[in-house]
């Protein structure tokens, strides 16, 4: 069922990504939404990847790729959010 929850939150929070005006205004919220995450103790495997990626693309000139990319790691924050608060109350059920 927390799985589903958390699931369902993802898909959610990618879908309503803020969309940044530029390359570079998307890249540091993305590097924020990474550090934030860090902070919480959930920063995701692929985030830094993909952050490299984003910046790749903004410099061979690849705006909308660019944006994309880092909007991808932007919209993954809320659900970071959701797994640290869950994680607090983790534990077996039996």
């Amino acid at each position: 069922m927390r799985f589903k929850f958390l699931l369902a939150t993802l898909f959610l929070s990618l879908s309503t990504a803020v969309m940044a005006e530029s390359a570079d205004d998307a890249i540091k919220a993305a590097k924020a939404a990474q550090k934030e995450a860090s902070t919480l103790g959930f920063e995701w495997r692929d985030m830094g990847k993909t952050i490299k990626k984003a910046e790749a693309a903004a410099k061979e000139g690849k705006e909308k790729k660019a944006i994309k990319l880092a909007n991808k790691i932007t919209g993954q924050i809320e659900a970071i959010r959701k797994q640290a608060e869950l994680s607090k109350t983790a534990g077996p059920t039996f």
